[in-house]
């Protein structure tokens, strides 16, 4: 009987091992299958079309591609393997900017898939209310992404890899005696792989409602509202979403306007040391003058490269820490006392040769989106609300995106 045991037991084993092992390898499989996109620079009814036209490209691009067979018989010309489409249309359109590809796709396992490099989200008006909107880097052209009946979005949140976006919304606003009134706030989560977008949250009237990334995958909406029986007592609900669009922990907290005021939306700070932490700027303000000096870490050297009299509102960092770019502005009083409107100075520095590269100006510039190797800004003044769309590697204005009713990377001016 002991015996039988053992042979069942030690059977029992050998097979769960083999379901284990067998097991594990269609995990390993799925999960390679589900991270591949590549690259399709061409698709031909026969084989012999593919192999004439890949050595051409080969030698354009000095690296190997590849052919698939589809399920329609045809065949697909590749290139690379990338674990996001954000991964994949960066590189191919890197590679299309210096003119070696004339048109490409995103594919994920031979098929087509949403470039969320290629199109980038921002907002502008569609039949006369707020909405998200799609801009194709190839075609330079704009299209409806998002648009929800009653609903004016006042804010746009991209993830960092551009596969979803937050989205607040209102049903409308006024000002009154110094308050900006909104009703019914909405949050909405939009999922670009799958290509919907859920309502979050509900969060009602109140007197204030702004969103920011408190870290890559962590996302806040602080809303604020009057107290109904105090009035002099400010309610502010803070959200936390996290990088999937779940709701986790809601923080209130209570200011008496009176003793504290009213609780002020913070400045973004700027980001002084590069992700590659190898170059940090310092603002040293003497004289009613910025003076910024960029520092490299690895060689212990500093250097003097921006003397402005204008305000530093907001830096940020190319992704691999090789370029800053510092947003400032002016006081809205010029040398005369005349009240003037606000303007300011975008600034493009090279941080490996330690010089400017452009400087733009003229404009309020209020938001940035560091895009690949792309610097996407607002341009903003009087009547004007306008999104510029430039190569910082390439000192190249690519374009400017101009729709009736303005447009904005984040918002729309209120």
């Amino acid at each position: 009987m002991n015996r039988n045991r053992y042979k069942i037991l030690i059977s029992f084993i050998f097979m769960f091992l083999i379901l284990s092992k067998c097991t594990k390898s269609d995990h390993d499989i799925d999960l390679n299958t589900k991270i591949k996109y590549s690259i399709l620079l061409g698709e031909f009814k026969t084989q012999e079309e593919a192999v004439k036209i890949k050595p051409i490209l080969e030698s354009k691009l000095n690296s190997s591609l590849r052919i698939e067979k589809t399920v329609k018989n045809k065949f697909q010309l590749l290139f690379g393997d990338f674990v996001s489409s954000f991964e994949a249309g960066e590189t191919a359109f890197d590679i299309y900017s210096n003119s070696l590809i004339q048109d490409y796709k995103i594919v994920q396992n031979g098929k087509p898939v949403d470039d969320v490099f290629t199109n980038v989200l921002f907002v502008a008006k569609y039949i006369g209310r707020p909405s998200v909107y799609s801009y194709n880097l190839l075609t330079k052209q704009s299209s409806i992404e998002w648009s929800k009946w009653e609903r004016k979005v006042i804010s746009l949140n991209n993830s960092i890899d551009n596969q979803s976006a937050f989205i607040t919304t209102v049903l409308g606003y006024e000002k009154q005696s110094g308050f900006t009134y909104i009703h019914e706030a909405k949050i909405y989560f939009l999922n670009r792989t799958i290509d919907q977008a859920d309502e979050l949250a509900e969060l009602g009237d109140g007197v204030q409602l702004y969103t920011y990334w408190e870290s890559s995958d962590t996302f806040k909406v602080n809303f604020s509202m009057l107290d109904s029986i105090n009035t002099k007592i400010v309610i502010q609900n803070i959200y936390q979403f996290d990088i999937n669009g779940k709701l986790g922990s809601i923080q209130k907290r209570k200011f008496d306007i009176l003793k504290h005021g009213f609780p002020s939306v913070p400045r973004r700070n700027p980001v002084e040391l590069s992700p590659s932490k190898e170059f940090q700027f310092r603002n040293v303000r003497s004289d009613g003058e910025s003076n910024i000096y960029l520092k490299n870490l690895k060689q212990h050297s500093e250097e003097l490269v921006v003397t402005t009299k204008r305000n530093i509102n907001d830096a940020r960092w190319s992704e691999n820490g090789n370029y800053l770019f510092l947003i400032t502005d002016n006081l809205t009083v010029d040398s005369k006392g005349v009240k003037a409107e606000k303007t300011g100075e975008l600034i493009i520095i090279d941080a490996f040769k330690m010089k400017i590269v452009k400087i733009f100006s003229g404009f309020r510039f209020e938001n940035a989106l560091v895009h690949g190797k792309l610097l996407f800004f607002d341009e903003r003044l009087k009547d004007i609300a306008q999104i510029a769309v430039y190569d910082y590697t390439r000192d190249k204005l690519l374009n400017t995106i101009s729709i009736y009713g303005g447009c904005g990377i984040n918002n729309l001016p209120m």
